[in-house]
């Protein structure tokens, strides 16, 4: 585990109202949130017995415990490891509530674990895990929404934030919540690195293993065995085959074509033996439009005609693509919205990733929008601009206060992308 944060419990004691107090508090709060270990275990074995994200958890309960009379908080168990945070600031009772959400875990450190959990600022950024993927965007909201208690508003509508579990690996956190909500909501807000553009559409994800099965014998008489590397390039062939056929395709107007990424790959036992089984990880991005599970069932009917033994592993993620309608009031008042902030450069976009905001599809009209550059995301020294985040605070601010029409045209989209 990383070292244990202090918490600033001083953040409670800064006045706010200009700017120099959000700064220190943006900067202190997202200082400790990256302290704090809540690294993904991504499908590999948990030696540990509190949930990953518990002490994100207890950091953040403490920041509202003086405000427990307004916003009511609930912890959301969503497997035996992981954990969501449910925060609920209570609007006008008549009104559909305002869903926002960003996560509490983070991917391992890889190749940088001397240092992930120690952040440090340099030329106005902040270095460490997660600072970026995901938790300024988490420190961003959660700030919004205290200033918004803090300065005694009542929203036009109740305003749900939900601090998620599990977004990098199975997504379980979301999904248990909406499974669980008794509440219909207008809309979503997904903080993910955007850099402040806000992303009606994005990929789903379709993540399964392939395998071929061979049979073994002496490497001395390959004609005695069945190889199944052999059949596994065929697999891999068939894939390309299929993707340039997606690629070839019209696609929505601002994200790009369906992909198909052969991740990992293991086969083979000894190097004097015909390997009689080789295994593979696809990730399959499904442009918006599309059907992940129809598309998942379309590659295995193809590789079903290859004449080799082939079987399928369950899903790991399945999920739809995000495509809320860009022309919507909806998409075009978020953007102006950011464009008050930050400048008339923002504008709307689509993304190659998935995220949490997925599972919203064809039941209200969710857009992507989050501070820090998804370039930077999962890699050695993520970043993240200090600037920014404090942007993004008064962003998330002025969506929850904003009062969008009761009825926001739906998403015209369900969650196969089928209008």
């Amino acid at each position: 585990m990383g070292p244990a944060p202090l918490f600033p419990l001083k953040l409670n004691r800064i006045p706010m109202n200009t700017p120099s107090s959000r700064q220190q508090r943006s900067d202190e709060l997202l200082t400790s949130l990256v302290r704090i270990h809540s690294v993904n275990p991504m499908g590999k074995d948990y030696p540990h017995t509190e949930p990953v994200e518990r002490k994100v958890i207890e950091h953040i309960e403490q920041l509202f415990a003086p405000h427990a009379s307004s916003v009511t908080r609930r912890r959301l168990p969503s497997s035996p490891i992981h954990e969501s945070l449910v925060l609920t600031l209570p609007g006008r009772a008549d009104r559909r509530a305002a869903l926002f959400e960003s996560h509490m875990d983070t991917v391992p450190a890889c190749g940088w674990q001397d240092r992930a959990f120690h952040p440090v600022v340099q030329s106005g950024e902040l270095i460490g895990l997660g600072s970026s993927d995901d938790k300024a965007s988490l420190a961003a909201m959660v700030l919004a929404l205290l200033e918004i208690v803090e300065e005694s508003i009542s929203p036009p509508r109740t305003i749900v934030l939900v601090c998620a579990a599990d977004e990098e690996y199975a997504q379980t956190g979301i999904r248990e919540f909406l499974r669980t909500t008794d509440k219909q909501f207008a809309y979503g807000i997904f903080g993910e690195p955007t850099q402040l553009n806000p992303v009606p559409q994005h990929k789903g994800i379709a993540r399964w293993d392939i395998t071929v099965h061979g049979r073994s014998a002496h490497s001395g008489c390959p004609e005695l065995g069945v190889n199944a590397i052999s059949g596994m390039v065929e697999v891999i062939r068939a894939l390309q085959r299929r993707q340039e056929k997606l690629q070839s395709r019209p696609t929505c107007s601002l994200t790009s074509a369906t992909t198909i990424t052969v991740t990992k790959i293991a086969g083979g036992q000894t190097r004097n033996a015909i390997p009689e089984q080789c295994a593979i990880a696809v990730d399959v991005r499904v442009s918006p439009g599309m059907d992940s599970a129809a598309e998942r069932e379309t590659i295995m009917d193809e590789l079903s005609a290859l004449p080799w033994n082939i079987s399928h592993s369950e899903p790991q993620l399945l999920s739809p693509p995000l495509n809320t309608d860009p022309q919507s009031s909806f998409s075009r008042d978020v953007l102006s919205i950011c464009q008050q902030t930050i400048g008339n450069h923002a504008h709307l976009q689509g993304m190659p990733y998935g995220t949490d905001a997925a599972w919203t599809a064809g039941l209200f009209p969710s857009i992507v929008l989050g501070p820090g550059d998804i370039r930077l995301a999962h890699a050695i020294d993520e970043r993240i601009a200090l600037t920014e985040v404090r942007q993004a605070i008064a962003i998330y601010k002025q969506i929850m206060l904003h009062p969008f029409a009761e009825y926001i045209e739906p998403n015209r989209f369900g969650s196969d992308g089928r209008t």
